[in-house]
């Protein structure tokens, strides 16, 4: 046997490493010292009389030397990973991390995840909100839900829903400001995210055929899509948000939709997940219930909508 394979624990650090270009990174994931990833990686410099990092700035660079080991060791894993896959398959029951935005958790998946539990009572799901995208084949997470119109990863991706954008207030606010119009919005708060991006106040405007003068109107900024919900429930302003992620505040009768019309195409939600996990079984049955879930969409709007020509 090659003895340079009793290096695996100095690889797998350095794998680590590599994938982030950071010791402090590496160290989070694998539960050590950044001085022990240092050290490790140090070794196995040592060992194969090569230098395989080089620091710029604050990131730790792969030398040429370093960038042919980091694929050749990916390449490895994958292998062992694939192998460890089909003994270890694990059955439907057991838990299941999913991961999404703190929006989409929050908002659409936790207060739903009491029908996937009825429905499946043998599977536990921990429900994890955060921004960043995981990486699904090195980590505990083993389904990710994200909204962007484009990811770059090396997993499964499928395409779940393109959600149109449409505008949403409390109902009391329909009756006290008479929203038979998209002019009268003119009067009430406009609730818009901070980089609305191509989801903003204007470009609703202009599909609505109605010129936007924004200086004459009141404005909260936010930074998510549920802030902007939570902000408009209390009766005050009116913010753009997706029909799904909407949904289940209309079905309970804390907000309408007082304008049929939409910004499409719309949030664009994908579900991301590895088709080698050992808990694919498991994956396959949350994967259908979501597509199941997010078809039904907002089944209950109103529509008050008339010709909008003039300007604010």
């Amino acid at each position: 046997m090659d003895k340079r394979l009793r290096l695996i624990s100095h690889l797998r650090c350095f794998e680590s490493a590599a994938r982030f270009q950071s010791y402090s990174q590496a160290a989070n994931e694998l539960s050590v010292t950044q001085a022990a990833i240092s050290q490790q990686i140090r070794n196995l410099e040592q060992q194969l009389g090569v230098k395989l990092f080089k620091r710029e700035g604050r990131s730790m660079l792969l030398t040429q030397q370093g960038q042919t080991l980091a694929e050749y060791v990916r390449q490895a894993f994958t292998t062992l990973s694939s192998g460890f896959d089909k003994i270890m398959v694990e059955p439907e029951e057991g838990v299941l991390t999913v991961t999404a935005s703190l929006s989409f958790s929050s908002v659409w998946l936790v207060p739903r995840l009491w029908k996937f539990s009825s429905q499946y009572p043998n599977i536990s799901v921990r429900a994890v909100a955060s921004a960043q995208l995981e990486e699904l084949r090195y980590s505990d997470i083993d389904v990710a839900v994200r909204q962007a119109d484009e990811i770059k990863a090396d997993v499964y991706q499928e395409q779940l829903i393109v959600d149109p954008v449409y505008p949403y207030c409390s109902p009391s606010l329909v009756e006290e400001m008479d929203l038979h119009s998209p002019e009268r919005l003119a009067e009430c708060w406009l609730v818009e995210a901070i980089d609305p991006g191509r989801f903003s106040w204007k470009t609703w405007f202009d599909l609505a055929g109605v010129k936007m003068q924004r200086d004459l109107i009141s404005w909260i900024e936010v930074t998510t899509w549920e802030m902007g919900l939570n902000a408009v429930m209390s009766g005050h302003g009116v913010c753009l948000a997706s029909a799904s992620m909407a949904s289940e505040l209309v079905n309970k009768g804390l907000l309408v939709r007082p304008f049929d019309i939409a910004i499409e195409p719309g949030l664009k939600f994908t579900l991301l997940y590895d088709k080698t996990s050992p808990k694919l079984a498991r994956i396959n049955i949350f994967a259908d219930w979501l597509r199941a879930e997010l078809s039904q969409g907002d089944s209950s709007p109103i529509n008050l909508a008339r010709p909008a020509t003039e300007s604010l």
